[in-house]
């Protein structure tokens, strides 16, 4: 009943935001999550607003919008996903039989995917690949302001670089190239610096007795140094971990809007 209710708001809403045509705002773009926002933003300029669907402190993999959040959808000219979220698996078909003409962009589009990890954002050389997925569509959106957009597009690249190069540097003195983290947010980071990413998390869920186990014994014998929980994750299991390897745990958030300081301080995090 619930999702009936929503399906006739969402319609409701659709034919209302056709009819009224006098928002003298910024044409606005939609994104799943922050990271996404803030490349998105730095792509489109000051010319377009950018929303995130997802709340600031909420999982994107846990997350269910409210027909608020929905409903908002209807005023976007596009929506940029991230690929392979649950959250958008799950609702990108409702959103296309509501708003059939909202365009929907793949930001993973080139990526090579690894162990089906969805967090694609956590490797400057995705984002690179994310950036340039993101300039496309607006040049294809708004051929008039095609300079700007690559424009822009150059400069994120370099400010991309150099992320990666202040990581390289800050990694190369890590006492240890293991890590444990209790969510595998990771996977990419890890490829890319060529250390070895240890996951508390079983499948999913909360890791059983022999599961701690299993991943404590590993961590030992790698020598890890630094157990890692994301923000938005109870912190009492890493914690249990930590105490027992006598490693420093650290708080990382990579849903931040701050893409870049938050790879560089998931760089110190590890140097630790």
């Amino acid at each position: 009943m619930q999702k009936i209710l929503l399906y006739i708001i969402l319609v409701v809403t659709l034919f209302v935001g056709c009819v009224s045509g006098n928002d003298v705002s910024r044409p606005t773009l939609a994104v799943t999550i922050e990271p996404y926002r803030y490349i998105v933003e730095a792509v489109a300029g000051e010319k377009w607003e950018v929303v995130s669907v997802v709340p600031k402190g909420n999982s994107p993999e846990t997350f269910d919008p409210t027909p608020g959040q929905m409903m908002k959808l209807g005023k976007c000219e596009a929506y940029f996903l991230v690929g392979g979220l649950g959250f958008e698996e799950s609702w990108v078909e409702k959103i296309k039989e509501v708003y059939p003409a909202l365009p929907f962009v793949d930001t993973s589009s080139g990526i090579l995917r690894v162990d089906d990890d969805p967090h694609l954002w956590t490797s400057p050389d995705n984002m690179v690949v994310i950036a340039r997925n993101v300039c496309a569509a607006l040049c294809r959106m708004d051929t008039c302001d095609a300079t700007g957009y690559k424009a822009r597009l150059q400069a994120i690249e370099k400010m991309i670089a150099a992320t990666d190069t202040s990581i390289r540097r800050k990694l190369a003195d890590a006492s240890s190239r293991s890590f444990l983290v209790f969510h595998p947010s990771l996977t990419y980071f890890a490829r890319l610096y060529g250390i070895n990413q240890i996951v508390l998390e079983e499948h999913g869920k909360e890791p059983s007795a022999a599961h701690v186990k299993h991943v404590i014994d590993e961590a030992r014998s790698r020598g890890v140094r630094n157990v890692l929980v994301q923000a938005e994750f109870d912190k009492n299991h890493a914690a249990v971990v930590a105490r027992e390897l006598n490693a420093t745990l650290q708080t990382i958030n990579p849903l931040s809007y701050d893409w870049h300081g938050e790879m560089l301080h998931i760089a110190d995090c590890l140097n630790k």
